[in-house]
């Protein structure tokens, strides 16, 4: 095949590729069950390996306990663990990270194979031990999918209440009497399982829906008020776990850019997980045992709920110092935008392992665990994600160089029927050649030199 076969086969492909798009946006005709059936997963001798470091403390004995029982990841219940614990603790526990205040929230999704990778099972079987833990865990009044901002905030809402002028025999006294129009929610946790993390995605996409803004926010642990005339609900001091479940198929088509360069993808930690064996017979660990460790658990999530601000130990201070700047670097392509956050995430698992631990401080076993999962994050991302820039046209352009080997800047125009502006073009090239993704060679001919593409960095002699 030579150089210009080889472009057409990826012209092809590109146009095989925004075909799909289109079908999973409802804009062709589309079967649901191919589209649900597709995972597209990586082979599996590159899958990540997580550190036994991150299996520290209670968090760690629970999923030892559990995973002999279970088909789910181990990873998933270790993450699933976290995430509702942090929800449980509330808010008195928090970091205080360049001046900010940082809830210990914690929001994993989980990306695998549909029914066959167990993300449910995983959940399920944490939530059980949860619930002996403190019998009065409830996850939250509401259920269901995430659908807007409006939706979240009413779920979590502050009273509301009306002052009422006080007549007497039909006339005005100058007094009013206070009305309760709404209770509102007194309990602001909220524990929510996103089994259609895509949905969620989808539903962000729409022109106007609020939900990035105020997710964003929850995070943060902001209080959450959405601007809208008709409605003017408010909910102070949140505290909103979420655990996601999704495919890679889907979480590749529904992630827009904009939620990648927004930082609201950064917020979530993404985390690739399958069936951990095949197990015709699930069953239940020794039920003594589950409740003495049920019961531990419910003695330091107590505890944890008065403390305060967690410190860093001098050990921790000094580990800290030591992977601060490759957490901080920048790193380039859609991997990249959404690790953005390593920093913040490193230091709420370190604290949510201080607390399990019954530390007000964390120390550097703590630090070291939090670390070891998220060495599994940064390669579950650039398993998911590749080398996927989050920029649809430079994305299209790398396809075309790597299946072409060599593409012109002409070629480059063609490959969007020289539907895209040059400026748009020169910032797609741009963007891939600044992460070492394609470089440019000038091949000398008869007449004008020639401008080509190719792939990897530039080999010097």
């Amino acid at each position: 095949m030579n150089g210009s076969q080889r472009f057409e086969a990826a012209c092809r492909q590109f146009e095989d590729s925004q075909r799909k798009e289109q079908a999973a946006m409802g804009l062709m005709d589309h079967d649901p069950e191919q589209d649900a059936s597709s995972t597209n997963t990586p082979v599996p001798d590159e899958w990540p390996v997580l550190d036994q470091a991150a299996l520290y403390g209670l968090a760690g004995e629970m999923v030892k306990l559990i995973e002999p029982h279970t088909e789910a990841d181990p990873i998933a219940l270790l993450v699933s663990c976290l995430a509702e614990v942090g929800t449980m603790l509330n808010r008195a526990p928090h970091l205080i990270l360049d001046g900010s205040y940082h809830p210990l929230i914690f929001w994993p999704v989980l990306v695998g194979q549909t029914s066959k990778s167990r993300k449910g099972t995983a959940g399920k079987r944490i939530n059980t031990v949860l619930s002996l833990a403190d019998d009065s865990w409830t996850r939250g009044e509401y259920r269901g999918t995430l659908s807007s901002g409006e939706g979240l905030a009413f779920a979590v809402r502050d009273a509301q209440y009306k002052e009422e002028p006080i007549k007497e025999k039909g006339r005005l006294i100058g007094e009013t009497v206070t009305i309760c129009l709404d209770p509102g929610v007194e309990d602001k946790r909220l524990f929510l399982v996103q089994t259609e993390f895509g949905a969620v995605l989808r539903v962000m996409a729409r022109e106007g829906n609020s939900l990035s803004g105020v997710l964003r926010d929850a995070w943060d642990g902001l209080s959450l008020a959405p601007m809208t005339k008709a409605n003017r609900i408010r909910a102070t001091d949140p505290h909103i776990g979420i655990v996601g479940h999704v495919t890679r198929d889907e979480l590749l088509r529904n992630l827009t850019d904009t939620e990648c360069s927004n930082g609201f993808g950064n917020r979530f930690v993404w985390f690739v997980v399958r069936r951990s064996k095949e197990l015709p017979f699930p069953s239940v660990p020794d039920e003594t045992v589950l409740r003495t460790l049920a019961e531990e658990l419910g003695r330091v999530i107590r505890r944890g709920r008065t403390i305060g601000a967690l410190g860093l130990s001098p050990s921790a201070r000094d580990g800290w110092k030591a992977i601060y700047h490759d957490l901080s670097a920048d790193r380039p392509g859609l991997a990249g935008a959404l690790l953005a956050r390593g920093e913040a995430h490193v230091m709420r698992l370190s604290a949510l392992y201080a607390v399990l631990d019954g530390q007000t401080d964390i120390n550097l076993v703590h630090l070291e665990a939090a670390s070891a999962l998220w060495q599994y994050a940064e390669a579950s991302s650039r398993l998911i994600f590749g080398d996927s820039t989050g920029d649809p046209v430079a994305d299209a352009i790398l396809r075309a160089v790597r299946t072409s080997g060599e593409v012109s800047d002409s070629q480059v125009s063609d490959l969007f029927s020289r539907n895209v502006s040059g400026h748009r073009l020169e910032r797609a090239k741009t963007i891939l050649a600044t992460a070492g993704l394609i470089h440019w060679d000038t091949i000398k001919t008869d007449g004008r030199s020639r401008k080509v593409w190719r792939p990897g960095t530039k080999k010097t002699n």
